[in-house]
């Protein structure tokens, strides 16, 4: 219990609590000490920021586990949950959640920098030819134009990237998954680096290797770099991948407030997603924006959405969730 409770700034015997009091919170190596403490002793880990604080995607992700919570504190003193906006109450061992939402959360962020933020998924056989970090180096060049940079386990990252020492280090971390940070060059046209996380699991069926991409972006997605993307996601055997549009981050950071959401601008499916349906049936489910990809009997469906869901059509959200449920059941 000692050394738990050295790894916190405050806690009980249900709760440890971390403050980071600063404008940026990014994924430490304390901040990760200090989840697995809290995860050993099986309390709820907040992360405390002020209300203005914005939170890097890895921490971001993190703090979406089960058990995690990002508190914001508001400056007439009350609390929020970060991600939501649910305002919460201190009771004296946990964060008791109250029914409404927090004023701040419904500010609109300083932040006004358009995103392109994508995410991808394959399945590799489990076999020492297996390369991880291949599929996410194709979606980095893909859409930043060049390879990653770097990659590790916290923030800043420490390795150069390497698809050899990043592949032998998943494997010694099998059977745990392992979250990797990966970091790359600016899309053209802007100044921030790019930043991606990837997850890799080992199963019976192989081995899973999923990527979320962040990047800025000065203008959306032309429809010609929308094809390029679907044809690149084939190339690399993508199970599923989509990219879309977002915005109100500040330099790809995420604040306590709304933000909306991510708008679907392209999404594809691979041969292995189109198993039960069929490439043809899938074609003429998923509309006039859609496409087959490559050749029988390995083919993949892409489909672009309207930037502007006007006369009468549906909003991308919309038609992107309705073809995922009759090609997968609901699932992506």
């Amino acid at each position: 219990m000692t050394m738990h409770a050295s790894a916190f700034d405050f806690h009980t015997d249900r709760t440890a609590v971390v403050f980071q009091d600063k404008p940026l919170a990014f994924l430490s190596p304390a901040l990760t000490r200090a989840y697995v403490a809290a995860r050993e002793s099986e309390r709820q880990f907040v992360v405390m920021t002020p209300s203005a604080s914005k939170l890097t995607l890895p921490l971001y992700q993190l703090l979406q586990r089960e058990g995690c919570i990002w508190m914001a504190s508001a400056a007439d003193g009350t609390f929020y949950n970060g991600f939501t906006g649910q305002q919460y109450r201190w009771n004296g061992d946990v964060f008791a959640a109250e029914e409404q939402l927090a004023p701040a959360y419904l500010q609109t962020p300083t932040g006004s920098d358009g995103v392109v933020q994508a995410r991808g998924e394959i399945l590799h056989p489990a076999s020492e030819s297996t390369r991880i970090g291949e599929f996410a180096a194709a979606l980095f060049r893909e859409l930043t134009g060049a390879e990653p940079t770097g990659w590790g386990i916290h923030e800043p990252v420490s390795e150069p990237w390497d698809t050899a020492d990043l592949t032998r280090y998943c494997y010694e971390t099998a059977p745990m998954t392992s979250n990797i940070i990966v970091v790359g060059r600016p899309r053209p046209g802007t100044e921030v680096p790019s930043i991606g996380v990837l997850m890799v699991t080992r199963s019976s069926t192989g081995v899973h290797e999923s990527v979320e991409l962040f990047c800025e972006s000065v203008d959306p997605l032309t429809e010609d770099q929308l094809a390029s993307f679907g044809s690149a996601m084939h190339r690399a055997h993508a199970r599923t991948a989509l990219a879309g549009h977002t915005m109100l981050l500040d330099r790809l950071a995420f604040p306590a407030r709304f933000t909306g959401v991510s708008v679907p601008a392209c999404s594809f499916f691979g041969p292995e997603a189109l198993q039960l349906f069929g490439p043809q049936q899938a074609l003429g489910a998923a509309g006039e924006r859609a496409r087959l990809v490559g050749v029988p009997p390995l083919q993949s469906l892409a489909v672009t959405y309207h930037r502007d869901p006007s006369g009468g059509r549906q909003h991308p959200l919309d038609e992107f969730t309705e073809l995922v449920g009759k090609l997968a059941g609901g699932k992506f």
